[in-house]
């Protein structure tokens, strides 16, 4: 932008080529002209506004496994919610197709969970019995820091209704399973496990050099998709 009090044209206002003149208080004012946008979103606002709005739909989804899930980071963190943390964390987990404007998820990068709580080993989810789903697990329980009463989580999620199920074991259970509601039946099924503490008080982990605090999780598992039958 440029100002004059003096000028051969004289006092100027409007368009002058690819500058536009106008008077404010007896001053000249040049400013550069810009074209009219009718869309002043660009192509990569256009992409990053829809992913977002997918991710945050998909975690209102699974509210209460996220806060499980990141509770303990989101107060590590203070200023943020374990819903922040789940859409900073699965943004990548998502892309946008320009052509059909629509975005897609990949169910199988998406997290569900964080935390140094050892982990269990699970198999994929099964989906044999009507309205049910599970995943058997072996619990390792001779890893430090683990529990016999820690929590084994599956979490349920049916992108079709936009609803997820949680179902809850211990880690000696061997097997974790979700009861389904009717409508649920006949439906496509995305499935995560993860594991939380059982401990009430701090412990440190000298084996991994880590600090086991109540209320922590470990990384989530993706653990398969699959049609839930009918009853």
């Amino acid at each position: 932008m440029a100002r004059t009090t003096k000028h051969v044209l004289g006092n100027q206002r409007g368009k002058i080529g690819e500058i536009v003149g106008r008077i404010v208080d007896g001053i000249q004012i040049y400013t550069a002209h810009t074209d009219a946008v009718s869309n002043p979103r660009t192509p990569k606002q256009v992409a990053h506004r829809a992913r977002f709005a997918a991710v945050t739909a998909l975690g209102r989804s699974l509210g209460s496994s996220i806060r499980l899930g990141y509770g303990n980071e989101a107060a590590r963190h203070k200023l943020t919610s374990p819903f922040n943390i789940f859409v900073h964390r699965n943004m990548s987990a998502s892309s946008y197709d320009p052509a059909t404007r629509t975005v897609s998820v990949n169910y199988q990068d998406v997290s569900l969970a964080c935390g140094s709580t050892p982990i269990v080993g699970f198999s994929s989810a099964t989906f044999s019995e009507p309205l049910k789903v599970s995943a058997t697990f072996a619990p390792y329980s001779a890893t430090p820091g683990a529990d016999d009463a820690d929590s084994v989580y599956l979490v349920v999620y049916i992108p079709d209704l936009g609803m997820s199920i949680i179902a809850v074991a211990s880690r000696l259970d061997g097997i974790v399973t979700a009861t389904m509601p009717s409508v649920f039946g006949n439906r496509t099924a995305h499935v995560w496990g993860f594991v939380r503490t059982a401990v009430e008080e701090s412990l440190f982990i000298e084996a991994s050099g880590t600090i086991l605090i109540p209320g922590e999780c470990s990384s989530s598992f993706y653990l398969g998709t699959g049609t839930i039958l009918s009853a």
